[in-house]
């Protein structure tokens, strides 16, 4: 937990938990599950920027930038509520994943060769909520959880960022049409 003082004060709370487990070499399990939340008088200020859980290091196939007219009822406000459904002060993410090193599903090793290339399966969910709203699942929750799965390729860059490149189906839109995503993200 992090507070912050000044003409603001709120508390962000991050609790992030991984767990990996091979069940045969070279295959790996790996899930996690991340709450980021700001809690406290002003947590839900104007001059905060949102918490958005469709980036794709959170919860692929909900990128802000692919939602268009056909996405989105216009609310009063003017805004696509499909996407304003994805924001808000607290996060609940979770993921699975299933990798591979693409010359150890081969060679029947944990051997990555020459470029460290990773093949992946994965399930992703997650739900943004704010002091108006609760989760659906949680008692009388209306916030719609976001969910997809997908396969794509993973290669980590000299062990400073991992690169993807993802065919996803999110679930939970309009469009839930399969997609290519691409991401950079810190390794999970």
């Amino acid at each position: 937990m992090s507070p912050a003082f000044g003409d603001l004060r709120f508390t962000n709370v991050i609790a992030d938990a991984r767990h990996y487990v091979m069940p045969f070499t070279p295959v790996t399990i790996a899930a996690r599950a991340l709450h980021i939340g700001r809690y406290g008088a002003d947590s839900e200020s104007p001059r905060l920027s949102p918490l958005f859980v469709g980036f794709p290091s959170l919860v692929r196939g909900y990128d802000i930038g692919s939602f268009d007219f056909s996405d989105c009822e216009i609310n009063p406000a003017g805004g696509c509520s499909a996407a304003e459904q994805l924001i808000g002060s607290k996060l609940l993410v979770t993921g699975v994943e299933l990798r591979a090193p693409l010359v150890g599903l081969f060679t029947g090793s944990l051997d990555y060769g020459p470029l460290p290339v990773e093949l992946i399966g994965f399930f992703d969910a997650g739900v943004a909520w704010d002091e108006t709203s609760r989760p659906s699942g949680f008692g009388t929750g209306t916030r719609p959880w976001a969910r997809s799965a997908g396969a794509g390729v993973r290669i980590n860059a000299f062990g400073y960022m991992i690169l993807e490149l993802n065919a996803v189906r999110p679930f939970d839109r309009v469009d839930n049409s399969w997609r290519f995503v691409f991401g950079i993200r810190p390794g999970f």
